[in-house]
């Protein structure tokens, strides 16, 4: 007995199969490739079993009498019936009443809003057998997972922001993220702006920051949501993360309506999509209160549909082990839901932070560490800016890299700055392998070394089972 019957025309099969793997990962999915001899007997006796038929409306299906009548099957069984339309056809005769789910730019991206759509629609009729798995990536294949987006900042960084934004061109770094703070006017902009424009004409991926990391950094009192409206109008980006609320109500459903009400304020202010960040409440006597946080990102999850929500990391949890549970507590929920939603981690840029906090259920980050510190790539762990030469002989993996190091015209911290992209490059390269390869213990263990990972086996044993 199929939870889903797919029903298509034969002409519309290529893009069906990928609908159908989709499916398939959380629900029993059934579609006339399973036919094995008579197909009208099959096809009679798999429609009255299945819970809900997807009927796969298009040009070609819409004239098909074999499609019709496996539609009005459906209807005389009760079986329910989601129509999704792959383009801009009429429905077949007599099925134009029906709500439906449109796909006709749909190209297979797991992320899409229809096939979101979709799914919660199948979820209202059946639960999903099985939670929703991490995909390759999102944002039509720019970001894969997990990933890290280079942050820039004019608050305590070794570089300036238009100079971090060119040494990032040049790497050909895939996302960053720019802080709308270092892009309105009064801050003159232009060259930054420039670098940026560069930048995604190269094919890079700009995530706009609202600015109030710096604002709450430097205490200023005049940054508003109509700066970050400024900033965008002239800046190139791909997302933007909202205009957030940081000091957030202890009652969830307040919380829940503010942060709905800025994001939809947010969106008027550019095309792209608006992302939500979810703020912990604080604690009078210091901390945060974090019992109701997963409901929260699961209810804005389910309301907004965004392509991540984002949490600042140092509301998680004082020590890393904690933060790495609330990460865990947070996917936990999300599970819940008929779809994948991605995490992201506001200012995470140390390697172990983004390998602990991926193996928990987190998904995105970003980080100042690149600009801040130096790698040292052996033992993978940060150390003083000024602490570079004792780094700089170890061996970078991209020939750009190490051209740049041995170029006479760059200066100190230009090279301190590509060691560093030339580390994470290979980090996040080598971490998304092990992940993917189920390898999230060993690549753990090559990290931290074996005794950390016992300790931590022993304070967070449920992460590595």
């Amino acid at each position: 007995m199929a939870d889903i019957y797919i029903a298509y025309a034969s002409e519309d099969r290529i893009r069906v199969e990928w609908l159908y793997k989709l499916l398939a990962l959380q629900w029993e999915t059934w579609w006339d490739d399973h036919i094995v001899g008579d197909f009208a007997g099959v096809i009679e006796n798999e429609i009255p079993k299945a819970k809900c038929l997807v009927a796969v409306f298009s040009e070609s299906s819409r004239v098909k009498s074999t499609f019709t009548d496996e539609l009005r099957l459906a209807q005389k069984h009760n079986i329910s019936l989601l129509p999704v339309r792959l383009d801009n056809s009429d429905p077949p005769y007599s099925f134009g009443g029906y709500s439906y789910t449109q796909l006709h730019d749909w190209d297979g991206q797991f992320d899409h809003p229809g096939i979101l759509r979709l799914k919660r629609s199948i979820a209202t009729i059946v639960p999903s057998k099985a939670k929703p798995l991490r995909p390759v990536a999102i944002a039509n294949s720019k970001v894969p997972l997990p990933s890290l987006f280079m942050s820039v900042s004019s608050h305590e960084t070794q570089l300036i922001p238009a100079e971090a934004v060119e040494a990032l061109r040049a790497f050909n770094a895939p996302t960053i993220l720019v802080s709308a703070f270092d892009l309105v006017e009064r801050r003159k902009p232009q060259k930054m702006i420039a670098e940026l424009e560069q930048y995604r004409k190269n094919g890079g991926f700009i995530l706009v920051d609202s600015g109030n990391y710096e604002k709450s950094r430097l205490g200023s009192k005049h940054w508003k949501p109509n700066d970050l409206k400024e900033a965008l109008a002239h800046t190139p980006h791909d997302w933007v993360f909202a205009f957030d609320t940081m000091n957030t109500k202890h009652n969830p459903d307040i919380a829940i309506e503010e942060i709905l009400s800025g994001v939809e304020r947010d969106k008027t202010f550019t095309t792209a999509p608006v992302l939500p960040i979810v703020h912990a409440p604080s604690r009078k006597r210091g901390g945060y209160k974090l019992e109701t946080l997963p409901y929260v990102v699961r209810e804005i999850s389910s309301r907004l549909h965004p392509p991540i929500i984002a949490i600042p990391e140092r509301e998680l949890g004082a020590g890393l082990i904690a933060r790495a549970k609330s990460v865990r507590a947070i996917r936990d929920e999300l599970d819940n839901l008929p779809y994948y939603q991605p995490l992201h981690i506001l200012g995470t840029g140390n390697p172990w932070s983004i390998a602990l906090l991926a193996a928990a259920g987190a998904d995105t980050f970003d980080g100042l560490e690149w600009c801040r510190f130096v790698i040292d790539r052996d033992n993978e762990k940060l150390h003083h800016f000024q602490h570079f030469d004792f780094f700089m002989n170890q061996s970078a993996t991209q020939p750009f890299v190490k051209e740049a190091l041995a170029d006479p015209n760059i200066g100190y911290a230009g090279k301190v700055a590509f060691h560093n992209l030339d580390y994470f490059s290979e980090f996040m390269s080598m971490m998304r392998g092990m992940f993917m390869g189920d390898k999230v213990e060993a690549f753990l263990i090559g990290l931290f070394g074996k005794k950390a990972i016992a300790e931590l086996k022993e304070q967070f044993p449920e992460l590595l089972k």
